[in-house]
């Protein structure tokens, strides 16, 4: 593999797979080209492209419902455990590193983390809770961060002051919003009659809630609340809408999307998640199982490549079929990891 830089574009290429990527470090444009006569990669054998990093636990909202336990007892990643990660990020050819948490921008070295992802040529994003976003923070973030997300909690009338402020110091906001019982109503209404809200962000992001920890009863059985719920998103023109591939079987099941623009689950296929304590898995919500590689033990690209539980992973990907599913392709069978996540009617009307 080989990434070549003319002013903010990446071109990787990737010979023995037969491909390219393209990805822009200004606006987020990234795209795989492959060379006439082949696919699309199933999986980046070179490394993955996006890699999800914790850099701490620590967080002051205590959600019951969140997957990662993270609390105010949460520990910080040490700044020379980050450098050790995003060092072998950058050989392994990794294009962006969200930041993560718990609260990410409350680790006490956060700038220095940003500076640190940025300088080794990765393009760092990250999604706060609100909590602790100093101008200090905001600047460091304009300088350095492809972009921000802010992760939407009660009372969301708090939004529409934070949110202008980081939209006016010209950083592109976004507004990560998790999909479950008590807020897809909330979602379905915004989408017919936006608030003011959406006139400071640049898009919502939707994500599929995994009860991982939290309770099951915000998991979203009802299909016509979920109809109702794309459809709204499907006709909503004041603000722009993505979703995690999470949401991909509720996607191809209740809305009209080209093929071309969804992405299947990326799991060990295109990206991976290092936790606070260099664990490194497959998926963020696979963290506290036995699925993982001791970075402190083994290299970033040896993980990838050959540790079991990615080679497991993937081979559960690429053999997971729903009989008789015409969205087999595209989807991929959705979650192979928490099969109940999966929104298609043929999962709803098993259960």
């Amino acid at each position: 593999m080989q990434q070549r830089t003319r002013g903010d574009i990446v071109v990787g290429e990737h010979p023995e797979q037969h491909y390219k990527t393209v990805f822009s470090q200004r606006t987020g444009f990234f795209v795989r080209l492959e060379e006439d006569g082949y696919e699309e990669p199933f999986w980046a054998e070179d490394g993955p492209e996006l890699l999800d990093l914790s850099i701490t636990n620590y967080c002051e909202r205590c959600c019951e419902f969140c997957y990662r336990g993270a609390n105010t007892s949460g520990r910080h990643m040490p700044l020379e455990d980050v450098e050790c990660v995003v060092k072998q990020a950058k050989d392994a050819g990794v294009l962006q590193i969200a930041l993560g948490g718990g609260n990410p921008n409350q680790h006490p070295q956060f700038v220095e983390v940003l500076r640190i992802v940025r300088e080794h040529g990765i393009v760092p994003s990250y999604t706060s809770n609100g909590e602790g976003l100093t101008d200090d923070i905001l600047k460091t973030t304009k300088k350095y961060c492809g972009a921000m997300a802010l992760s939407l909690y009660p009372p969301y009338e708090h939004y529409d002051q934070l949110a202008e402020h980081i939209s006016d110091m010209g950083i592109k906001l976004n507004l990560h919003v998790i999909l479950k019982s008590d807020t897809i109503d909330l979602l379905t209404a915004w989408f017919k009659e936006p608030p003011v809200l959406f006139s400071h962000i640049n898009a919502v992001i939707v994500l599929n809630y995994k009860p991982i920890r939290g309770s099951q009863d915000l998991s979203i059985k009802d299909g016509e609340r979920l109809k109702a719920f794309y459809e709204a998103a499907s006709t909503c023109k004041s603000v722009k809408i993505g979703f995690d591939s999470c949401c991909v079987p509720g996607i191809v099941t209740w809305m009209k999307v080209d093929p071309a623009l969804i992405d299947s689950c990326e799991a060990a296929r295109f990206s991976a998640f290092v936790s606070e304590d260099m664990r490194m898995y497959p998926c963020s919500f696979m963290a506290n199982t036995e699925q993982y590689g001791d970075l402190r033990k083994e290299r970033l690209l040896d993980i990838w490549q050959n540790h079991s539980a990615f080679v497991r992973h993937r081979e559960t990907v690429r053999h997971k079929t729903c009989v008789g599913c015409m969205y087999q392709l595209v989807c991929k069978g959705g979650c192979v990891f928490m099969s109940e996540i999966n929104q298609c009617k043929y999962n709803l009307c098993s259960r």
